[in-house]
């Protein structure tokens, strides 16, 4: 029996056609004006001044329309018959020697979906063929294929490419979340791993290379984004990725795993803080609770039709309430929200997106495109004007923060100082910062958890400690 919970062959085709026509669906066009949808891919990279070539990724819009990650392909769809013409890139024969040869034409086919495979040489004739009235494409693509095809600007419209791509992405097909889930496992599996071998005198770095690590031997062997692995007063930053310190010794230090494996370019984004020693201290469980009933009052109330802004005001309340309960800000609950003051320990928003993108499309209505202050005058943007529907997946995300940089902003602001017990601030100062998140997938009835880290403190006590959760499968694969 294999050690792997998962096969790390290439997963099946995509069905992007289905992506392209959802594309075509949600374009604000004339249906019956002969028009073409044409995108270039990413195309391959070295390291500056050598031959030394990059890691590759695809450009997320043309991943969702191709399914391919491979460099230096284009695409062109036909809006009136619904064809998609895949188009690789010219190899030179010298390139083969040291690369392989390239897929043929059938082999392409199999792989994705599309009608039919064209060459570089004979893209110029497809376009002379088709005849496009209008040619949508991104302000960002590559165009220098059309021009040197004596296609001129005038047949080029940017219009209305991007926002259809942003509003297709936002809800995921079922093949999408199933890759998605897939990601979430691994990472997920990965996190357990990272709690199990912290320990103080440990370097980041090697909890960087074990999530890594773990991931691979998960079939992602790209991360999603640059792990964040923050030790001690380190936590409180929020994209601390240098990961070249050692973990403290000391009865209060916390550990902050941002991280998360990417599978055939969709992401997963989780984050987990536990105690380095293995068990919180008085001041660490405090904090990390009341971090963990903002998140779980959020989760409950996470279901169609919510509004995301809803629900960042009403996580900002429950802080509020637990910071007066312990004693870090004195005053009225109301007076203290209307005044953002709880904002000088939660200095990010709520969650977001998870795709394509581990920040993905942010579900904004075309018309509110502009960012706006609410009421409790936190800038949000994701999902602004419109409520979370099924298929979207998000991530919950809040966080509590003791980051000296921002309190001495907020406690020396004239009038403010006194809202804030700067002794009893002092006492959980020590304790750094907490950020617990979960990537969620909405459902038609309410919503689904993905992500398979522990994150009581008794879980996580229990499993530094060495003991095996139920829904472990670490095992297997360590």
């Amino acid at each position: 029996m294999s050690p792997y919970p998962f096969a790390l062959t290439r997963s099946p085709m995509i069905t992007t056609r289905q992506h392209c026509l959802r594309v075509k669906n949600l374009m604000q066009i004339d249906q019956k004006q002969r028009s073409i949808i044409y995108h270039r891919g990413q195309v391959g990279a070295v390291r500056n001044d050598t031959d030394i070539e990059l890691d590759f990724r695809q450009e997320s819009h043309f991943y969702y329309l191709t399914g391919v990650d491979e460099p230096g392909f284009h695409v062109v769809v036909d809006l009136e018959t619904n064809k998609v013409y895949l188009v690789p890139p010219t190899i030179p024969e010298n390139d083969i020697v040291w690369n392989g040869s390239p897929d043929s034409p059938d082999e392409l086919l199999q792989k994705y979906d599309a009608d039919e495979i064209v060459s570089e040489s004979d893209l110029p004739g497809l376009l002379t063929d088709l005849d496009p009235v209008t040619i949508h494409v991104l302000d960002t693509t590559d165009k220098q294929v059309l021009y040197a095809a004596g296609i001129t600007d005038k047949k080029l419209s940017t219009t209305y490419l991007r926002d259809a791509l942003n509003e297709a992405r936002l809800k995921k097909f079922p093949w999408e979340i199933e890759t998605i889930r897939l990601a979430v496992y691994g990472s997920s599996q990965a996190h357990k791993a990272v709690m199990q071998q912290a320990k103080p005198g440990l370097s980041e770095s090697h909890l960087e290379g074990l999530f890594r690590w773990i991931c691979s031997r998960n079939g992602m062997s790209r991360q999603a984004y640059i792990p964040i692995v923050a030790s001690g007063p380190r936590s409180t930053t929020l994209h601390y990725t240098r990961n070249n310190q050692i973990i403290p010794a000391g009865p209060h230090t916390l550990v902050l795993v941002d991280a998360g494996g990417e599978r055939g370019c969709y992401g997963s984004d989780v984050t987990r803080t536990f105690p380095a020693t293995g068990v919180f201290s008085a001041e660490a469980k405090t904090i990390y609770n009341i971090v963990l009933k903002m998140q779980e009052s959020v989760l409950s109330r996470l279901r169609p039709g919510a509004m995301w802004s809803e629900l960042e005001r009403h996580v900002i309340h429950v802080l509020c309430s637990e910071l007066i309960r312990i004693g870090v800000l004195v005053g009225e609950i109301d007076q203290l929200v209307d005044m953002g003051i709880p904002h000088a320990f939660f200095i990010h928003g709520l969650g977001h997106s998870v795709g394509l993108d581990v920040h993905d499309v942010e579900g904004q209505l075309p018309e509110l495109h502009l960012k706006r202050v609410d009421s409790a005058g936190y800038l949000t943007n994701f999902l602004q004007g419109r409520p979370l529907e099924a298929n979207m997946i998000v991530t919950v995300e809040p966080g509590l923060y003791f980051n000296d940089s921002m309190l001495d902003i907020w406690t020396q602001y004239p009038g403010y100082k006194s809202f804030f017990d700067l002794d009893v601030i002092r006492r959980y100062r020590v304790v750094g910062g907490v950020r617990i998140e979960d990537t969620v997938l909405i459902t038609k009835d309410g919503h689904e958890n993905l992500t398979l880290a522990p994150k009581t403190v008794k879980e996580i006590e229990d499993i530094m400690a060495g003991q095996q959760l139920s829904n472990s499968n670490f095992s297997n694969i360590l």
